[in-house]
């Protein structure tokens, strides 16, 4: 298996080396390592170590996922926002396929609601690790310049 990297890539975009359709797609392949769980700079290392606790730096390329304390909290609201989605597909789908009554509409979307944020906890985190390096970069050495 390549360790494939992309520090390289991303720091030929910050010099004006690539175009916009590889920008684009590098974008979406770092999204994608973020769903994945996976280190946005590599692609290999793992973001959690357990159910809820992450790693501090990628197993494969060294990088460090947190710059500063407090810096994941905007992952709460990704989960906010994942999980209000889900919320809303759920009231969507109770609504439109099904003929429920409101009581038990209410008995499936406040379980939804209420297990939402668990479930999409790993989910955000990942996410915003990919925002986070996508906006500023976790730790990459700028060129010299």
């Amino acid at each position: 298996m390549s360790r494939r990297s992309t520090r390289p890539r991303v720091l030929a975009w910050a010099a004006g080396a690539l175009r916009g359709q590889d920008v684009f797609f590098e974008i979406l392949d770092i999204l994608h390592r973020g769903m994945r769980l996976r280190c946005p700079c590599c692609g290999h290392g793992r973001l959690f170590k357990s159910a809820l606790r992450t790693y501090d730096r990628c197993q494969a390329c060294d990088e460090r996922f947190e710059r500063e304390p407090g810096q994941s909290f905007g992952a709460v609201y990704v989960n906010l926002g994942l999980s209000g989605l889900l919320t809303l597909t759920a009231y969507l789908m109770t609504t439109t396929l099904f003929s429920l009554t409101m009581p038990q509409q209410r008995s499936i979307l406040i379980p939804v609601a209420v297990l939402g944020p668990c479930l999409c906890f790993r989910l955000a985190k990942g996410l915003w690790t990919s925002i986070i390096f996508l906006g500023e970069g976790l730790y990459l050495p700028w060129p010299n310049r």
